[in-house]
């Protein structure tokens, strides 16, 4: 029986390997946080991952590109935004052996996404759509050696496509579609495959109880291939002042593979700037009997104002 001895996860998880990867865009909402003022933010989101199977542990430390946001208030309710953010990411370093094969698969890249939007405030609901344009590289080497023998596959991919977000936002409830994905995956010296991405319905309740905000989001994606799972998704979160403590339950569209998770955020504001936010999210995922500890730091700098300050000055 063959086990999995070696495992570097670079940005992802050894799941990734399946499907077109693993999808880094739940639980991710259109909504601005802010309409009012012009905000400007930075994220760079560190990442360990632990591999556990049959008393083997072996894990790796990254840190993710740098991910942007930007908004701006307009005239009559409307308010722009526009950033970046990872879609899927296909990277992983997976060696296996039994006692006459050994395998080692190496897979790097994955799909981005740069999205542009707006939203206009009506009374006290908040209207938002976005658009984005998708695009990504990904290879993958494999390496099989068999009684001294080595043969080597090398695959290359390149993804173009869009996606779609449209959400209405109360104080106390909010609903986002997600649809109209579609992206092109391009092999190198094969023909081209269209590829239709989920669609995504979120529903979220914000009720209040005493000093405490709480949020409850349910996910439902609806894949059209047979061969993904179409989950049901769950996130509470609780925030008090600059604490705020959430609990995950993310089945992921790959069959069988289940994540559980935990975040605990902390905001720290800076005085005539914006503020800081910290966030530790430790995650396990687990599948027929292989199992993985994420540790995932993330540090966002947001700047308000920022463009106001310079007209003053």
């Amino acid at each position: 029986m063959m086990s999995i001895l070696v495992a570097f996860l670079i940005n992802a998880s050894v799941f990734s390997v399946n499907g077109i990867g693993e999808d880094l865009s739940v639980f991710r909402a259109p909504f601005l946080k802010a309409i009012n003022i012009g905000q400007l933010g930075f994220t760079i989101n560190p990442e360990y991952t632990l591999l556990a199977q049959d008393g083997d542990y072996r894990g790796i430390f990254w840190t993710n590109p740098l991910k942007f946001a930007i908004s701006a208030p307009l005239l009559g309710g409307f308010s722009i935004m526009a950033g970046n953010l990872e879609r899927f990411s296909q990277n992983y370093d997976i060696y296996v052996r039994d006692s006459s094969l050994q395998i080692h698969a190496l897979g790097e890249g994955g799909i981005e996404e740069i999205y542009a939007g707006i939203n206009k405030r009506l009374g006290n609901f908040d209207i938002v759509a976005t658009g984005s344009f998708l695009f990504g590289n990904a290879w993958e080497i494999w390496n099989y050696t068999i009684s001294g023998y080595t043969i080597v596959d090398t695959f290359l991919y390149r993804y173009r496509g869009r996606i779609f977000n449209v959400g209405v936002k109360h104080g106390l409830f909010s609903v986002a579609y997600e649809g109209f994905g579609q992206t092109r995956m391009i092999k190198l010296e094969q023909d081209t495959v269209m590829i239709d991405l989920a669609q995504r319905l979120t529903v979220g309740l914000y009720p209040r109880i005493g000093q405490w905000s709480l949020g409850l989001l349910y996910g439902h994606s609806f894949w059209n291939n047979d061969n993904y799972d179409s989950p049901h998704r769950f996130r509470i979160q609780a925030l008090r002042g600059p604490l705020g403590v959430a609990l995950m339950y993310n089945p992921w569209y790959i069959k069988d593979v289940n994540e559980y998770g935990v975040d605990v955020d902390y905001a720290i504001p800076l005085r005539n700037v914006g503020s800081a936010q910290l966030r530790m999210t430790i995650a396990l995922r687990e599948r027929d009997g292989v199992r993985e500890f994420k540790f995932a730091p993330q540090l966002t700098l947001v700047l308000n104002e920022l463009f106001a300050r310079r007209r003053k000055q």
